[in-house]
């Protein structure tokens, strides 16, 4: 994966204002929106409710990307669409949680794969390592990857191009922090168990990846704050301001260990109205605290959906 480095200017800037800071920053994210996406479309499944295509097009940096469209089957196009991501260490097909719900409101659901995830995995590579730099690279060209995600729904005459939504669980809520924060054509996102602040989540977080790298940095004897202004392009708390004025809903865990709450509510701050904050006790039982009781969710992201996107 080539992308280019990312400018000094915008390691520098990390603690000025947000607004000065995400900015400068944006520059990370461009791309040219007139490249061919040369898309691929093949039918993989059918039922009552949805037809599902495997989707692949091409994204910047020479990357291929894959994902899920699922097309309801009622209701006359052209559809509404939520964009779904998925949280880390997992895939796109673990999005079809949300599949069923949407398709019933006659709303279709897009779905990638992140880098090195799913079918984009590659062996010794991941999203979250000790490698902060290409770290943060593989997490701009999910966003990118995201936005070129868009320019493939907004070619499709059975998609309302204005009314694009995205819903993102766990890392996928990060990233959406990123990506409705770099590009407005996202309407009225969803962050479910994301958050901000990488001081706080790589100190905090009991994530596998996040002990990994307290370790890696009691070791070398790096300090927390360079890591995060390495992340400075990818820090949410520097663009979740930017959705503004479209409405956000945040869905966190009151007792999550892996997303903290004290990351939650740098998020939450750092984000400007209009927003809707909702808390969960948690799955009895589950001990990381970060599993969202799923129906009553899905219920929360249905009356969302229907007064923002229908």
């Amino acid at each position: 994966m080539k992308l280019k480095a990312l400018p000094i200017i915008a390691l520098l800037l990390l603690f000025t204002a947000p607004s000065a800071c995400a900015d400068a920053l944006l520059d990370a994210y461009a791309y040219d929106a007139s490249a061919p996406l040369n898309p691929s479309v093949r039918q993989v499944s059918q039922n009552r409710d949805f037809t599902q295509f495997h989707v692949e097009y091409d994204s910047a940096n020479g990357e291929r990307v894959p994902a899920l469209l699922n097309l309801p089957a009622g209701g006359k196009a052209p559809y509404p669409c939520v964009i779904a991501q998925h949280g880390y260490s997992s895939r796109k097909e673990d999005n079809l949680i949300f599949a069923l719900a949407l398709a019933r409101l006659n709303i279709c659901m897009f779905a990638i794969d992140a880098q090195y995830h799913g079918e984009r995995a590659q062996p010794g590579k991941d999203i979250f390592s000790t490698d902060i730099e290409d770290d943060a690279r593989a997490l701009i060209q999910t966003v990118i990857d995201l936005r070129r995600a868009v320019d493939y729904l907004q070619s499709r005459p059975d998609v309302k191009p204005d009314r694009i939504g995205y819903i993102g669980v766990s890392m996928g809520g990060i990233i959406g922090s990123l990506f409705s924060g770099v590009d407005k054509r996202v309407q009225a996102p969803i962050l479910v168990v994301g958050g901000g602040g990488w001081r706080t989540l790589i100190s905090y977080s009991q994530i596998g990846p996040a002990i990994t790298m307290r370790n890696h940095l009691a070791k070398t004897g790096m300090d927390v704050d360079a890591i995060a202004d390495t992340f400075a392009a990818v820090e949410p708390l520097n663009f979740i301001w930017r959705v503004a004025p479209r409405p956000v809903l945040f869905i966190n865990g009151k007792r999550d260990t892996l997303v903290p709450p004290e990351a939650n509510r740098l998020l939450h701050r750092a984000a400007a109205e209009p927003k809707t904050i909702i808390w969960f006790d948690g799955i009895e039982g589950e001990p990381t605290g970060h599993i969202p009781p799923i129906t009553d969710i899905i219920e929360i992201c249905k009356d969302w959906w229907q007064k923002y996107l229908l």
